[in-house]
């Protein structure tokens, strides 16, 4: 099955939550410093990026796309159109996270991918369909 999501679409989204990503972990900080007080840079990860993670897989589990997603109008996918997995979800976003990292590769393989798909949707056996 073919993806019919565009690469702007997609990057759109991926844009608008990283800025919710971002609200999460600067909301989280302020609880947690005003609550503990200062703490040490490990311990802050140890506590925003489960969150963060959360945030993303159960969106997709649940409700098939983010607020990111929701708002560019399509979502995430088995390819028999099924939510997706826990254990896809989690591969999804490892691999979304290492493509996003290496200058955005995983995104661009859409581009050349005769399904439209990206790394991380080819290899966790997903796909991004409009609503």
């Amino acid at each position: 099955m073919t993806s019919n999501v565009s690469l702007l679409r997609r990057l759109g989204a991926v844009f608008y939550d990283i800025c919710l990503a971002f609200s999460l972990i600067f909301f989280v900080g302020i609880v947690v410093n005003a609550f503990i007080g200062e703490i040490g840079d490990a311990f802050f990860y140890l506590i925003t990026l489960p969150g963060v993670y959360l945030y993303f897989v159960v969106s997709w589990v649940k409700g098939r796309q983010t607020i990111g997603m929701k708002a560019w109008k399509f979502q995430v996918v088995q390819h028999n159109k099924k939510n997706i997995t826990y254990q896809q979800a989690f591969i999804r976003a490892s691999l979304g996270f290492v493509s996003f990292m290496l200058f955005g590769l995983g995104f661009l393989y859409q581009l050349f991918n005769k399904d439209k798909l990206s790394w991380h949707d080819k290899i966790s056996n997903t796909l991004l369909i409009k609503n």
